[in-house]
């Protein structure tokens, strides 16, 4: 009996010190810049960190991992960019990625939810990002990168 009891005040405390306040979780969410969220942000003629063109490359209806002008990403500026394009509701796995597959980019847990902000990684072979479409529409991709091209943010979301 003592000894059932000291299991469990051990894992009490362990799961305890485990656990996080909403505090702290507050302080840990990425705060979406409102830029990654706007379809219609002017595409820039500003050379980006990545030159030749990124896309948004994935398993979308009759493209099946085909780089397309549909999915062709513009640079905004600020190492942002993006890619607007209409959407069919369902699953998506997809990558971001030049037409060499060097660079490509994957979202932080290969999961993005629409609407929120995701930290950005480089990405390799079947690192792929899953995403969820909620309905048909109109969405806008958006990555973010550092000058040396390193990964920062990424972000789906439905145009109003």
């Amino acid at each position: 009996m003592k000894r059932s009891l000291l299991i469990l005040a051990i894992t009490t405390a362990m799961l305890a010190g485990c656990s996080t306040s909403d505090e702290y979780a507050s302080k840990t969410l990425v705060k979406a810049d409102p830029r990654f969220s706007d379809c219609n942000l002017p595409t820039i003629e500003e050379r980006g960190p990545v030159r030749p063109s990124l896309f948004v490359v994935g398993s979308f209806p009759n493209e099946q991992w085909i780089h397309t002008e549909n999915h062709m990403m513009g640079y905004k500026g600020d190492g942002i960019y993006q890619a607007v394009s209409d959407e069919k509701a369902g699953n998506v796995s997809l990558q971001f990625a030049t037409m060499s597959w060097n660079p490509q980019y994957t979202a932080a847990g290969m999961e993005m939810v629409v609407g929120q902000v995701k930290e950005l990684k480089r990405a390799g072979f079947a690192k792929n990002t899953q995403v969820s479409l909620p309905t048909d529409g109109k969405y806008v991709w958006t990555i973010q990168l550092s000058p040396d091209k390193a990964p920062l943010l990424t972000m789906v979301a439905q145009c109003k």
